[in-house]
């Protein structure tokens, strides 16, 4: 599987200042791109920077441009969905010299496969080996997969597969148990640029079929968990043992939002 001309294409890219950018996430810089930095980076950045969907209840309209989209997870320390997410991280590696080029893909919702563009995601390659890097979906993986159909990745507590269909689109898979596996996401490794995104990033900004439009959410990873709060819980997970607390009105959703994630609801509209 080749790569994409990564000098040709890397060198269009917006410049962001990636010392800002280490030290939101807490990691230091590397001369050399490889492997292990590739998991330290991808783990960092979950624990760091949350998945949240705010900006669609504050009345902030979500632009793919990635000079504000730095400014907003950088600079003001806020979070952001796939295609913030995934986007500047893309624009992140691609400014510490890995190979890796963004990709779309389809989530699976109760078994039924959603629409081309739903997602964002990367792709990194190390010479004859390629690696699923997502740090915008979530509650997924804390280290990046690799494409290997069949094999049986763990992760924490949870156990990964990626298979090959005929048509040549690799489906993600998780489970618990190592033995009920439950389909996450469709995608191939076709290049995309980042407009390609635009209509879809705009769907889930204001489609009232889109699950971001629904409610409130932010969550992110912690080194034994992960916590999530949306409008009516906030979840704790510690070692795969979970606790809930309800979330009674909306004072108290901007106090915990506050507390456990350093950021201020402040609606626009």
């Amino acid at each position: 599987m080749a790569p994409f001309d990564a000098l040709g294409n890397q060198s269009k890219l917006p410049k962001i200042d990636v010392h800002k950018y280490l030290k939101r996430i807490k990691c230091q810089r590397e001369r050399v791109p490889n492997l292990r930095y590739l998991k330290t980076l991808h783990k960092a950045h979950q624990i760091n920077i949350p998945f949240e969907n705010l900006d669609i209840h504050m009345g902030n309209q979500i632009i793919l441009d990635i000079k504000k989209i730095y400014n907003k997870i950088v600079l003001s320390r806020r979070g952001g969905f796939c295609y913030e997410l995934n986007g500047l991280f893309y624009h992140l590696l691609s400014q510490l010299g890995f190979t890796c080029h963004l990709i779309s893909a389809q989530i699976f919702n109760e078994g039924e496969l959603g629409l081309p563009f739903e997602h964002a995601a990367i792709l990194v390659y190390f010479e004859d080996q390629v690696y699923l890097v997502d740090v915008g979906f979530g509650d997924l993986f804390l280290e990046p997969k690799l494409l290997k159909p069949g094999a049986i990745q763990m992760d924490y507590t949870k156990y990964f597969r990626i298979d090959k269909n005929i048509d040549d689109e690799y489906i993600v898979y998780t489970s618990d148990n190592s033995f009920d596996y439950q389909p996450k996401y469709l995608f191939t490794t076709k290049e995309r640029q980042y407009i390609e995104f635009i209509d879809m990033c705009q769907y889930h900004q204001t489609n009232e079929k889109s699950h971001f439009t629904k409610k409130k959410m932010i969550t992110r990873a912690t080194s034994n968990g992960r916590i999530t709060l949306t409008d009516s819980k906030l979840i704790t997970s510690v070692g795969g043992k979970k606790e809930e607390q309800n979330i009674l009105n909306f004072d108290e959703f901007r106090v915990k939002l506050y507390e456990y994630f350093g950021v201020q609801f402040v609606r626009n509209n």
